[in-house]
């Protein structure tokens, strides 16, 4: 029995590590990629405030509607994710409230399931009613 546990242990341990070696790459070279953008966009900004004229005013012009087709497109994916996620854990509260109401013999404990509704209730309404960041 006790090598069971220890060989459990052992399997879950570098389970984690290899999580967490994974996440942390990921992130790394999410970051580097990011560097490379900021490094790639600051070369051309200098190199049209060393040439001005019509061209740099049509490439800035193309940046700017750039940065706003990025914005509309992140904020589109923030809305998204409140109607993602607000439906979810609505359906978690009422499946929560259904199984506590179930197994419970208590009247009145299916009151549980209202925290993670009303969780999901506000997503929903942030998702409805979020304004454009400006």
């Amino acid at each position: 029995m006790m090598w069971a546990a220890s060989g459990l242990f052992l399997f879950l341990a570098a389970g984690a590590v290899a999580l967490f070696t994974f996440l942390s790459v990921a992130a790394w070279s999410g970051a580097q990629a990011d560097e490379r953008k900021a490094r790639d966009r600051f070369a051309l900004l200098k190199t049209l405030a060393e040439s001005p004229g019509e061209n740099a005013q049509r490439v800035l012009d193309m940046l700017r509607e750039q940065e706003e087709r990025e914005r509309a497109r992140k904020e589109r994916e923030e809305r998204k994710g409140y109607f993602l996620g607000g439906p979810i854990v609505l359906a978690c509260g009422i499946g929560l409230s259904v199984m506590v109401t179930t197994l419970g013999n208590r009247p009145g404990l299916w009151t549980v399931g209202l925290i993670p509704m009303l969780i999901g209730l506000v997503l929903i309404t942030a998702g409805l009613f979020a304004k454009p960041i400006r």
